[in-house]
């Protein structure tokens, strides 16, 4: 039998070894990362609890002014809705003489203006703010609010707590209350550790709500802020459920980034539109821009092949060993 080794080379071969390496053309695409944005299947019911003692004149002035900015999103949400306000001292004596509580829903008649009145709950309540109870009052006593809906509380305040029941053990009634449903705190009062100040407001630091909205995972924004419209739709998309930040599986060549919703593509723009975080990586919705209830989000985009570590040092430099 022959030598295998010393067989003749076939001639396809022979031309390969000839003319050294061959160049294949390869086809580069795109990652593509999507999701559905959730959806409260069984409705919300969101409460607010608007501190009504003697400090928060300037404050209740600005959430009625700015109450377009809450109402618009849940006013264009597909979201079943049920809202209603109380305070942390809902003695009939406390409140306006034609103060006139409600429940509002998506087919309320202008409805920012009913919202922008019920928030406006005057200033004669106890110092004492009690509105971890009175929270459980109003949802144990409202007829209109649901058992089977998801519940989002928002507190508003300048001072702390003074309520008879923990945070813990509030967090902990809302959800025996509502079993298998999403419930969360959130909080718009005084920042941590000790208050805060500014043109429009002056508040002590909530510490006690601040709490229970960490153990909710709710939401925390600063009553001392100096952009009420902006503070209000962080709120309104929170309450509704809705994601305003997506995360990329890799991190994007950012010229190449497109950013869709359903079938409409997204301006990249800080306002109504989206910005790119590169310190996460994530894309991160504002305002009419955030995807509404149920929609598909699609980020397609080219991996960036560049190395994350590049910093023009030396390897010593970097952290990593030279030979």
């Amino acid at each position: 039998m022959q030598d295998a080794a010393r067989l003749p080379l076939p001639g396809w071969a022979l031309a390969l070894f000839t003319l050294g390496c061959v160049d294949y053309e390869v086809e580069r695409r795109p990652n593509i990362d999507s999701w559905t944005q959730p959806s409260r299947d069984s409705g919300v019911d969101i409460l607010w609890i608007v501190d009504n003692s003697c400090s928060m004149s300037e404050e209740q002035e600005q959430l009625s002014l700015h109450a377009t900015s809450f109402v618009s999103f849940l006013s264009n949400a597909a979201v079943d809705f049920r809202l209603v306000v109380t305070t942390t001292d809902p003695d009939p004596k406390s409140l306006p003489f034609d103060y006139d509580p409600v429940t509002m829903t998506g087919d309320t008649a202008d409805l920012a203006t009913v919202f922008a009145q019920a928030v406006e709950v005057g200033t004669e309540g106890s110092r004492d703010e009690r509105g971890f109870d009175y929270a459980l009052e109003a949802l144990n006593e409202h007829a209109d609010l649901r058992k089977a809906a998801d519940l989002e509380l928002v507190f508003f305040s300048d001072e702390d707590d003074y309520s008879e029941i923990g945070p813990i053990a509030f967090v902990n009634e809302l959800q025996a209350m509502r079993p298998n449903k999403a419930i969360a705190v959130n909080a718009v009062v005084g920042d941590l550790p000790e208050g805060c100040a500014s043109l429009l407001a002056a508040a002590d630091a909530g510490e006690r709500y601040i709490e229970a909205q960490e153990e909710s995972g709710g939401l925390r924004e600063s009553i001392c802020s100096s952009d009420y419209a902006a503070l209000l739709e962080r709120i309104a998309l929170k309450v509704l459920g809705l994601e305003r930040r997506f995360a990329l599986s890799e991190v994007p060549e950012l010229d190449t980034l497109e950013v869709r919703v359903d079938d409409a593509i997204i301006p990249n723009r800080e306002r109504h539109g989206w910005v790119y975080d590169p310190g996460n990586n994530w894309v991160e919705f504002d305002g009419y821009a955030v995807p509404p209830p149920g929609s598909t989000v699609s980020l397609s985009y080219f991996p960036w092949l560049g190395d994350l570590n590049a910093s023009g040092d030396s390897g010593a430099d970097s952290g990593l060993e030279t030979p």
